[in-house]
């Protein structure tokens, strides 16, 4: 339970988990992330996490 502390670290865990589980990992019974099902072209190659961290940064 490390990191539930306190609420505003709690929510940055869950935010963490919803964007890896809607960008990075691929779902068996669609075969792509819930992002690309949805049309959502990122292009976040091989390294998906930290190609995603980059492009994140360049547009905030």
């Amino acid at each position: 339970m490390r990191g539930m502390d306190h609420k505003d670290s709690a929510q940055k865990l869950i935010d963490a988990y919803r964007i890896h589980y809607n960008f990075v990992r691929n779902h068996g019974s669609i075969g792509k992330t819930p992002a690309e099902e949805a049309g959502i072209k990122l292009d976040l190659g091989q390294n998906k996490i930290e190609n995603l961290i980059k492009l994140a940064s360049k547009n905030n």
